[in-house]
């Protein structure tokens, strides 16, 4: 049961951090306006993705809402069948569908993807702008991989 409380919590925490933060940024910010956390590096700034990553495909919301949807269905259903005494899996997979989640809240109260944070290397380099949910998935990815090549060692194969 603690497990699963780990899975829950980390969902939930993900899916309010996700739309708290959007909520302060489109709600209190102006449209057009930038604010740099980082000079040359972070900035935060509206933007609206009709897209998916990168904001390929815009005008493609009901099939992203589908698409969406069946993935929160395959994470829960990966989330059900997998080994819940792991830590590092609960928490992987929460954060996974508490991104998930977020984005598509966005899809279906917005019809977009709310995305906020610009990160740069001064005006060469550009990555898209993305939002908490995309961080959380992001980082519920890289956990799961690096778990899986860190694999502990028992008593035989030492």
């Amino acid at each position: 049961m603690k497990n699963t409380a780990t899975f829950v919590i980390t969902v939930v925490g993900g899916v309010i951090a996700d739309i708290v933060s959007k909520w302060i940024v489109f709600s209190k910010l102006d449209e057009f306006k930038r604010i740099n956390v980082v000079p040359g590096f972070i900035n935060i700034l509206q933007s609206k993705n009709e897209g998916v990553v990168f904001g390929l495909f815009p005008g493609k919301t009901n099939a992203f809402i589908i698409f969406s949807a069946i993935a929160i269905a395959i994470i829960l259903y990966i989330y059900i069948k997998s080994d819940k005494s792991l830590f590092v899996s609960n928490v992987a997979l929460g954060l996974i569908l508490a991104g998930a989640a977020g984005n598509l809240w966005d899809r279906i109260w917005y019809g977009y993807v709310r995305d906020f944070i610009d990160l740069h290397i001064g005006n060469k380099y550009h990555w898209p702008t993305f939002n908490v949910a995309d961080s959380l998935i992001c980082i519920g990815i890289s956990v799961m991989v690096f778990a899986s090549f860190s694999h502990p060692q028992t008593k035989e194969s030492v």
